[in-house]
């Protein structure tokens, strides 16, 4: 019996054809991964060559002004872009993987990022997470939503029933057989990105290739219990269509507005907004009062004071452009905080909906998604702050550029070593897994 649903299914030309289909948009979407990757790495390639180039183009015009040197010279920070990254894109698309900061004030040069087309970002890129969460539910519906009924509506469902022994069996091998057929196409995907894109199998990827199988069972299991209502082809392919309508587009996006409305983050403008007002107001202010508040604040360099009426002074120059940042810092925790709520919610939202709960999952080991950005942001603070502390006693020395070492100037990589917590990645798909095998079960007794 089940050599003969095997053949029947393979020969049924709409559905090899869904399955070409299904292969050709996992194969373009890797395209998209790989030259997403290799702008990437380019233009990471290129940095270090133009941090270089810059420095020693300030150093030959601006060696005796050490303080006018580091104005101009920037310092590029990348957030390490992993291969597996090609299969998620996520946030990597509007957030640039690698920035550049001068000593300077960084509120304002945090959000700085390059040109992008904005018809693209509001598409989204076509990668293989788009793929898998938006695509295959739609093929698997469309190969489980008639299990049973196409036998019901042709007439020959009595006859499988005398015939065969165990329905539920029976069921089981064609859902068995469909899923087998998914999750070939799946694995031939993944093992194009291996080959193509040169992903490295280790255990992030093992844990990303997992958590896409189970979001696959997941929606065969689904099925499974739709189709257990014993309701019209018609009927079981619109409830499922309406479910997956639910869960990729309507929920989340009024969870998405409730998420916003809860967690409203309007201190990122305010933050840029105190910054410059804080850094503006310093000209018109008395100099004294500012150096001791970044005396204050860094006590190591109590010894270099600046005089009232002493005229401009890289000294009070620098120190007044970070007080900007310290006059802003409030407003910018808050925005940080703001957003890991809203990152937060979105956790906590995935575990009510699979799609979503991939999404995430994948994102963050492709470490594409918010919890890498919000690292990136603690790691671009971090990398300011020690090149500001090297730089400042030069700058308030006013030596010559030519005694430092430059060659220590290197761009630097930033590595999120965020740990997957793997109770948390699969205990949601084994729970709804469960839940609909076990609500399916009680619907089959009736077929016996």
């Amino acid at each position: 019996m089940n050599h003969y649903l095997y053949k029947q299914f393979y020969r049924n030309k709409a559905y090899i054809i869904s399955l070409l289909i299904l292969l050709f948009a996992g194969l373009s979407s890797l395209y998209t991964g790989k030259k997403f990757l290799d702008r990437n790495e380019e233009i990471i390639a290129k940095s270090a060559t133009y941090q270089k180039k810059s420095l020693d183009k300030n150093i030959a015009l601006h060696s005796n002004d050490i303080g006018l040197l580091l104005y101009y010279v920037k310092f590029n920070l990348v957030n390490e872009i992993p291969k597996i990254a090609a299969l998620n894109i996520g946030l990597r698309d509007l957030n640039p993987s690698i920035q550049g900061v001068t000593i300077r004030n960084l509120e304002e040069q945090k959000n700085n990022s390059d040109f992008f087309n904005p018809a693209n970002a509001a598409v989204g890129n076509f990668d293989f997470s788009f793929v898998l969460v938006f695509l295959f539910p739609l093929v698997i519906i469309a190969f489980c939503y008639n299990v049973i009924s196409e036998d019901q509506e042709k007439g020959t469902w009595k006859l499988l029933s005398v015939q065969s022994q165990n329905l539920r069996k029976l069921i089981d091998a064609k859902l068995l057989i469909r899923l087998c057929a998914v999750s070939l196409i799946y694995f031939l995907l993944l093992i194009a990105a291996i080959i193509y894109i040169k992903i490295p199998v280790d255990a992030a990827f093992i844990i990303f290739a997992l958590a896409g199988l189970l979001y696959l069972i997941f929606w065969f299991a689904l099925c499974r219990w739709m189709i257990g209502f014993q309701k019209s082809s018609s009927w079981n392919a619109l409830a499922l269509v309406i479910f997956w309508m639910s869960m990729n587009f309507i929920i989340p996006m009024t969870g998405n507005m409730v998420i916003q409305k809860i967690y409203p983050a309007k201190e990122g403008l305010q933050a840029q907004i105190e910054q410059r007002e804080g850094y503006h107001n310093k000209w018109d202010e008395a100099k004294i009062p500012t150096m001791k508040k970044f005396h204050k604040i860094y006590p190591q360099f109590i010894k270099y004071t600046v005089e009232e009426n002493s005229g401009y002074s890289y000294t009070w120059y620098y120190a007044m452009q970070h007080l900007g940042d310290v006059e802003s810092a409030k407003s910018s925790k808050q925005y940080q905080a703001k957003m890991q709520s809203r990152n937060d919610a979105a956790v906590y939202l995935g575990y009510l909906l699979p799609n979503i709960q991939t999404q995430l999952v994948q994102s963050q080991i492709a470490k594409t998604g918010m919890e890498n950005q919000l690292n990136y942001a603690k790691g671009l603070k971090n990398f300011h702050e020690k090149q500001r502390l090297y730089f400042y006693p030069y700058i308030f020395e006013n030596v010559n550029a030519n005694i430092i070492d430059w060659t220590k100037q290197t761009v630097q990589t930033l590595t999120d070593s965020e740990k997957t917590n793997l109770l948390r990645v699969f205990l949601p798909y084994f729970i709804f897994i469960s839940l609909f095998l076990i609500l399916s079960q009680i619907k089959f007794r009736k077929l016996c």
